[in-house]
């Protein structure tokens, strides 16, 4: 580290724990929040023995506690690749032997996904809930459009900045920092472009974060970007808005963009490289409830049985 007198001294590196340290060599701020949350729910499920000491049984019963407690497959999970990736820096640092959590049993994920991705119809209704003839309204309907057509993840749009905008071999593009920092060039949709510049404009946004908070009486606070939960909040007031019966949060917009998409015709390698999804299956849980009620199958056998006697 460097002093304020610019003279560099050894950084204290005896004093930093070996979880601060791990949690440190994470590539993104939203990463580390996640590993740490787990990694300190089992630390509380163990008590008072030591983390570092804890055994392929105790992560399996903690496993079965979760299960028992109502915790979904995939949130189960990610707990116990944080304790993985956690033991595996551990030996690598010859703090331990052998990483205990690497066999640990995992839960079986299911094939399809769970969650109903929002509609087109939801969407709709959603747009005409902004009021567009105010700043907060052009923001709202900015980000609504940029969630349902980019396929964005939240903290992706809210990451956006006017410097990551630009235009190359004609098409209005977005430079955008995606999971795990990775940075990915995207094309923007005309729609999506035109509602982002109106916003800007109304806004008076010419540099930094596009989508800042707005205050009441409309006055927008430029320099940071709108929170994450500011974000959901306003989410979940346009859907209640809209007379929509059921919780809306940002991520089913990018559910509801693979299902339109993959509806349209659009082949799942496209969809695929639309979304920035490393496995085609991923694609596929997203779309998995448009694909079990439109399967022709249970159609197809029921005429059969009818007609062929």
């Amino acid at each position: 580290m460097t002093t304020a007198t610019g003279t560099v001294i050894a950084f204290p590196e005896s004093e930093v724990s070996l979880v601060d340290a791990f949690l440190r060599g994470l590539p993104t701020a939203g990463t580390r929040k996640v590993y740490l949350r787990s990694i300190t729910a089992f630390g509380s499920y163990l008590g008072s023995r030591d983390l570092l000491a804890a055994t392929r049984r105790d992560i399996e019963a903690w496993r079965a506690h979760l299960e028992e407690a109502g915790r979904a497959p995939a949130t189960i999970a990610l707990a116990l690749s944080s304790l993985t990736s956690l033991y595996e820096y551990a030996v690598d640092e010859e703090v331990i032997d052998r990483n205990t959590a690497a066999r640990a049993r995992r839960p079986k994920l299911p094939a399809h996904s769970t969650r109903k991705g929002i509609t087109q119809a939801e969407v709709r209704a959603m747009l005409d809930a902004c009021e567009a003839t105010t700043t907060i309204g052009l923001r709202d309907r900015a980000l609504l459009l940029t969630l349902a057509i980019q396929g964005w993840r939240i903290s992706e749009a809210l990451g956006l900045r006017v410097e990551d905008l630009g235009e190359e071999q004609g098409h209005r593009v977005a430079e955008i920092v995606g999971k795990g920092a990775k940075h990915a060039r995207v094309t923007l949709a005309a729609p999506v472009w035109m509602a982002i510049r109106e916003w800007m404009e109304a806004a008076a946004i010419t540099n930094g974060p596009v989508f800042v908070p707005v205050l009441k009486g409309g006055r927008v606070q430029p320099g940071r970007s709108q929170s994450p939960q500011a974000a959901w909040k306003r989410v979940r007031l346009l859907a209640r808005q809209a007379g929509l019966d059921r919780e809306i949060f940002p991520h089913l917009f990018r559910h509801g963009c693979a299902t339109a998409a993959l509806d349209a015709g659009v082949p799942l390698h496209q969809v695929q490289d639309h979304l920035r999804h490393a496995d085609p299956r991923t694609t596929r849980r997203y779309d998995s409830h448009r694909m079990s009620l439109n399967n022709p199958a249970p159609h197809v056998l029921a005429a059969k049985l009818v007609t062929d006697k």
